[in-house]
């Protein structure tokens, strides 16, 4: 084992003892020409490691392979990632064509992450639906009564995560404390 997978391991242990995951997401592109794929999967790959909550990221983009003059391409990006609600909203902001989970084998989830995560999806499907209505598939009249509805949705939402946050927080003082008492 080299010196570098020596590290990546101990990261890699770091990450998911303390509630991350180890991850494979596979991808898929198309493009009329090569070089405009090979660019924009190196770009895509690129962006996809910097997200918040990767904590390491890889990428392997296959070689563009031609068909009906149609360039494809899949990328395999193995990824060590904080958290649940990290997991999630890359998940749903990429749209990965598949996933692997390498690691943890189980996992704990707390109440306040996976509400955290559960947020973030429901972020993501209501900024979807903000696009479709923008998109003009709804009258005027029916898209101010969206648009009014969408305002209170995104209040309560911010109001439930900050109880979520609280939560969690007076959760982890609680187990603090409690591993106090016992030593």
């Amino acid at each position: 084992m080299t010196a570098d997978d020596h590290k990546f391991e101990e990261l890699k242990h770091q990450v998911i003892r303390t509630g991350g995951y180890y991850v494979h997401f596979y991808f898929d592109m198309h493009a009329n020409d090569e070089q405009s794929l090979k660019e924009s999967m190196v770009g895509f790959v690129s962006r996809l490691t910097k997200e918040e909550g990767v904590r390491f990221a890889v990428g392997e983009i296959d070689e563009p392979t031609e068909r009906d003059k149609l360039f494809s391409s899949t990328a395999k990006v193995s990824m060590l990632i904080n958290d649940l609600p990290s997991l999630t909203r890359i998940t749903m902001a990429y749209g990965p064509v598949g996933i692997d989970l390498e690691e943890p084998n189980q996992s704990k989830i707390e109440i306040g992450e996976m509400q955290r995560a559960l947020m973030g999806i429901s972020a993501m499907a209501q900024d979807l639906t903000q696009f479709i209505i923008q998109k003009k598939l709804f009258d005027p009249a029916e898209k101010a009564k969206f648009e009014k509805q969408m305002a209170f949705r995104i209040a309560l939402g911010q109001k439930l995560l900050a109880e979520a946050k609280k939560t969690e927080e007076a959760e982890k003082k609680a187990e603090a404390e409690k591993g106090e008492k016992k030593k």
